[in-house]
């Protein structure tokens, strides 16, 4: 839902993350990195085969860097570069999470 809001208003994107403090934007981060290992890490639990297993490592590597991430200097300089930004990177960002939302949604279906 979001990745259609904000493919239809990038702007109001860069709007909220500016308005938001850096430790604000540190913990959405921090929280995307957390929720896409846990997806990965469930989605990848329930089948066999290299590629599930190889979802199920990308989890626990996005939670483990979620978490030094929270504390690291580098979280700044990440928010910074993102405010300065054109919009098409917003809309291109707003792509990828429908197209990452859609396929949790049809590999969770089959």
């Amino acid at each position: 839902m979001l990745g259609i809001l904000f493919l239809l208003y990038p702007e109001s994107l860069r709007k909220r993350l500016r308005k938001k403090a850096l430790r604000k934007i540190r913990r959405y981060l921090f929280a995307g990195a957390i929720t896409m290992g846990i997806l990965l890490i469930s989605t990848g639990w329930k089948y066999e085969g290299i590629f599930p297993k190889i979802l199920v490592l990308v989890g626990v590597i996005a939670i483990i860097k979620g978490v030094f991430f929270l504390k690291s200097r580098s979280a700044d300089k990440v928010t910074e570069w993102i405010l300065k930004q054109p919009v098409i990177l917003f809309k291109i960002f707003a792509v990828c999470q429908m197209i990452f939302g859609f396929l949790i949604i049809f590999v969770l279906k089959n």
